[in-house]
């Protein structure tokens, strides 16, 4: 199993949300098993997950984001 990292998903404009937010979200659960948690504003804001560097990839790969690796919980 690929080693995971803890990182944060943010929408550079809600127009990015409208374009690409359901694709950003069947990435996240694709990979995690789980749905995505997130706010109801808009932009929403996606709580950071754990993911492969695959899905880090593709989400990098898609315009109007921001993927930011965080510190693991326990460093």
């Amino acid at each position: 199993m690929s080693e995971k990292v803890r990182v944060r998903v943010i929408y550079e404009d809600p127009e990015v949300f409208f374009e690409n937010g359901r694709k950003i979200e069947e990435i996240i659960e694709t990979d995690t098993g789980h749905p995505v948690i997130q706010t109801k504003s808009l932009p929403p804001f996606i709580v950071p997950q754990e993911l492969t560097q695959d899905a880090i990839a593709k989400l990098k790969a898609i315009t109007g984001i921001r993927v930011d690796e965080l510190p693991k919980e326990d460093e």
